[in-house]
């Protein structure tokens, strides 16, 4: 193993800048969400990797996207008569969101080549970090798949499953690259004993989150945010008729519902994460990391609670965004808790 790979400056570097990618990430989950809630996911016909880095420049090739957006159910069931003005107003997001995607796939390669070169980066590494570009591209392939349902006859938005699909994509780089990051930083595990019970629950707090966040990508696949109706039961917290047998894939009033389940056995669940570090003397690192991961989760519940009310898909993206930074908050106390032992 290089000297100069295993110096504290190199870890330094190395970590510093895959925290910077896992950032990235973590807006591109905002940008999508705001792209997906607003409508504009759709608004891209084609998808070209290397040429779509530009956007139209001249009248005859807005003309042509515009003509090309036309042509699909969207823009014939919702935004008939639609002009140029409004349709570059669907444009920008889509376009942003695309950019953004290719922006993360230069940040990770032009420093991994320079860390792998200069002897920076562990060995170990590199075919690692290298398989994470090559499953960005695929991200991207899989968005444009996700996309593609939209345009299906009588479509005006994506396949709920798909844009799960994507989502999860999403999820499993950013975690990859915050736990790249974190063993850089700290490769040695510290010993726990006692915690081993403590781990386990964490571990279980982790998979309830990510299973509430699954219902929320099928929330957010049927606009859940503009079903929310007292009269109809739907989005109230209270199951609807039939259920558990009401359509979990079909049925928006069951969509939601079991969402908002899920999201509830979770945040208890990370409640008593928090709970256990206050009735228990863990070392700091692991109570500052519970008590970050109970503190987003109420704030969570909050922002969830004010985006169905309110119907305000602001508040909705930056519920999406919170949940990543919770996810991103237990995957940090599950690294500290490796060395936790019966």
């Amino acid at each position: 193993m290089s000297q100069a790979a295993t110096s504290r400056e190199s870890r330094r570097l190395v970590s510093t800048w895959l925290y910077v990618l896992a950032f990235m990430i973590w807006v591109m989950v905002g940008i999508g969400g705001y792209t997906r809630d607003s409508g504009s996911g759709l608004s891209i016909m084609v998808w070209d990797p290397i040429i779509g880095v530009l956007p139209p420049l001249s009248a005859a090739q807005w003309n042509k996207m515009f003509a090309l957006y036309q042509s699909i159910s969207q823009y014939q069931l919702l935004h008939q008569g639609m002009d140029l003005a409004g349709f570059k107003h669907l444009f920008w997001p889509e376009y942003f969101h695309r950019l953004w995607g290719r922006l993360m796939g230069v940040v990770l390669l032009v420093p991994l080549i320079g860390f792998a070169v200069t002897g920076r980066l562990e060995k170990r590494l590199i075919p690692w970090l290298g398989l994470l570009f090559v499953l960005g591209g695929l991200q991207g392939a899989i968005g444009w798949f996700m996309v593609a349902s939209g345009f299906f006859p009588d479509s005006v938005a994506v396949e709920p499953w798909r844009l799960s699909l994507h989502f999860f994509g999403a999820m499993f780089l950013l975690g990859a690259v915050l736990w790249t990051a974190m063993t850089v930083e700290t490769p040695a595990p510290t010993p726990q004993p006692g915690l081993l019970g403590f781990k386990r629950l964490a571990q279980l707090s982790f998979v309830l989150l990510l299973l509430a966040m699954f219902g929320g990508t099928f929330v957010s696949g049927i606009h859940g945010i503009d079903a929310f109706n007292v009269a109809q039961n739907i989005g109230t917290g209270m199951p609807p008729a039939g259920w558990p047998f009401s359509g979990i894939f079909t049925d928006t009033a069951t969509i939601i519902f079991d969402h908002q389940l899920l999201a509830v056995i979770a945040a208890l669940v990370i409640l008593t994460l928090g709970v256990q570090t206050f009735r228990h003397e863990y070392p700091r690192p692991v109570q500052d990391g519970a008590a970050l991961a109970a503190g987003l989760v109420i704030l969570q519940f909050v922002l969830g609670v004010s985006a169905l009310v309110s119907k305000m898909i602001d508040i909705g993206v930056i519920h999406q965004m919170n949940a990543v930074l919770l996810l991103g908050a237990l995957l940090r106390l599950l690294h500290r808790l490796r060395g936790a032992t019966a």
